[in-house]
């Protein structure tokens, strides 16, 4: 019986130290990875939705702006400057400043499903003829 007693206290111990290297803990790992890389993606995705829709606005705005550029060069150019001129490009530039101003109304919308699965872990053990159902709180089913 000792013998039987010294094996089987090894083997509690064995376990013990191998509990990091057990399949399931290898498959909550791959999870996980799989999991962080699913969010990376969408986050890298959003970022570059931002950025896209963020320099179309600035490029926008930039056309306004040399458009504008062009004709007060073309003015300047005519020596076609008078009060009707002057007023037009003051009101342009100051449209353009205002869009500039004012960025696009852009926010983040986090949706109501999760895109990522849940896991859990269940436990269970035969006892006599019973199957015994140990959740995550610890509450046995059966």
């Amino acid at each position: 019986i000792i013998n039987d007693y010294d094996q089987f206290k090894q083997t509690i111990n064995e376990q013990k130290q191998n509990l990091q290297n057990h399949s399931l803990i290898k498959q909550i790992d791959e999870w996980e990875r799989n999991s962080i890389e699913i969010i990376r993606q969408k986050a890298q995705d959003c970022r570059k939705s931002l950025i896209e829709s963020s320099q179309t606005f600035i490029n926008g705005i930039e056309m306004k702006f040399n458009d504008l550029s062009k004709q007060i060069k073309q003015i300047y150019n005519k020596n076609e400057f008078n009060e009707i001129n002057l007023e037009y490009l003051t009101n342009e530039l100051i449209e353009i400043t205002k869009e500039l101003n004012n960025p696009l109304n852009i926010f983040i919308q986090q949706g109501s499903q999760p895109f990522i699965s849940d896991i859990s872990i269940i436990l269970s053990k035969i006892k006599s003829t019973k199957i015994v159902l140990i959740g995550i709180e610890n509450k046995t089913y059966s």
